[in-house]
């Protein structure tokens, strides 16, 4: 759910679509103000001197007083130095202009994961959502030296960037969670006949936080984002996995928070390897769970999931343009939910009635986030419940006529204004 702020039955796509220009992105619905990590497996390498029982002692014990420093590498936090350079020891000496430069290609940036855990690190704060309360519950405990370590190399991306790289509708370990699957399929269906844009190539797939703990995906993420040999980038994905399984609070993988995130991908027109990947939404199992536990579930993943296919149609449509910063970002976001609610409460799409129109506005209020000044800014939770609303009122306008994809763009950009202002 954000846009880096990360897929169902493939078909044949339209010719259509070859004739448009480079707009790789990945398109995600959520951008948080605080979040934290996951979890993994793995022996521990030489280099790791904490205990499990001594890292949970220090998360809340004085780490507060020193600086963690994820952008320039730097920390006064003599545990989380230690355990960052022999890392650091690990990789290429330019691994972040080979970071920097993989991503560019893409056109992609890091998770909202990652960027909430960044924030939370130098201390930001926000009026806090239902969500972001569920997401510090999940970094209760978490010590800070663990995540900085983890943040500095992006770890809070991977579960993002693997599904975005290597996740196939083939594989099962991108299979749909249980328990969510007719909702997402009859959502996408509902989607396809409803929208006038080519979408028989979308995969709609998921992302599962334990990918953190499988050691070849790990390492064969970190030879694609860093342009490590084999061996450097199994050295690596060893100690990464190490220090998370170390740590008591992200549960050997289950903590949810590597995955609470959902997006939508094109790589049409793109260069090797990414003009290769298929159309898709990802659909994280950290979001579902995070729905299910805010008590959000009843409407939550058909919310999300036509949300995504929002930024779809701003694909197929051509509706990004201009630099990636925080008002053209949130611009398409707050757009993605109008168009996301418009599908939910139209007569001919998913037909929501008033409670379940208030839910889905309820949703897209609690992945709003305060980071007004990030590139990756999804809009303010008041916003993101504006622009909903204003797609479920034109729905319930339009009666049983089904507006232009294009039309409602327009529409909404008419009212972009007063969204904003409130």
């Amino acid at each position: 759910m954000t846009a880096p702020h990360t897929t169902h039955s493939s078909v044949t796509s339209e010719t259509r679509r070859t004739a448009h220009t480079r707009r790789t992105r990945a398109a995600v619905l959520v951008a948080l103000t605080t979040l934290g990590l996951g979890a993994s497996l793995g022996a521990m390498p030489a280099t790791a001197a904490t205990s499990t029982a001594t890292t949970a002692a220090a998360a809340d014990t004085g780490s507060a007083r020193y600086v963690y420093d994820v952008a320039n590498l730097r920390t006064t936090d003599p545990q989380a130095a230690a355990e960052l350079k022999a890392l650091l020891a690990k990789l290429p000496a330019n691994w972040r202009q080979r970071q920097a430069a993989q991503l560019a290609k893409a056109g992609i940036h890091e998770s909202p994961m990652q960027a909430a855990v960044v924030r939370y690190l130098k201390g930001e704060t926000c009026s806090p959502t239902e969500l972001d309360a569920y997401v510090n519950r999940l970094l209760s405990g978490i010590p800070m030296p663990r995540l900085f370590v983890l943040a500095i190399l992006g770890t809070f991306s991977y579960p993002t960037f693997d599904a975005l790289v290597f996740g196939s509708k083939d594989d099962p370990r991108y299979a749909l969670t249980p328990g969510t699957v007719g909702k997402v399929r009859g959502t996408m269906a509902v989607a396809r006949d409803f929208w006038d844009v080519t979408s028989g190539d979308i995969d709609v797939l998921a992302m599962r936080s334990d990918m953190v703990i499988d050691q070849p995906r790990v390492a064969r993420l970190i030879r694609f984002i860093f342009g490590t040999t084999p061996a450097q980038a199994n050295g690596i994905a060893a100690e990464l996995i190490w220090l998370i399984k170390d740590t008591i609070q992200l549960r050997d993988g289950g903590n949810p928070i590597f995955s609470l995130n959902a997006f939508a991908f094109t790589g049409e027109g793109d260069v090797e390897p990414f003009d290769s990947i298929s159309d898709r939404i990802v659909m994280g199992e950290g979001m579902i769970k995070a729905l299910r536990d805010t008590g959000d579930i009843e409407v939550g993943p058909q919310m999300v999931l036509s949300h995504e296919f929002g930024h779809h149609i701003q694909f197929e449509n051509d509706a990004y343009s201009g630099p990636i910063n925080a008002a053209n970002t949130r611009k398409m976001e707050l757009m993605a939910d109008a168009y996301a609610t418009y599908l939910d409460a139209h007569r001919r799409g998913l037909n929501f009635q008033a409670e379940r129109i208030n839910a889905a506005v309820e949703v897209a209020h609690l992945i709003g986030d305060c980071a007004v000044d990030d590139p990756g800014h999804h809009g303010t939770p008041q916003q993101r419940a504006r622009a909903a609303a204003w797609g479920a009122a034109l729905a319930k306008k339009s009666g049983n006529t089904i507006l232009p994809s294009t039309k409602v763009e327009s529409l909404f950009l008419a009212a972009l204004p007063g969204i904003l202002a409130g």
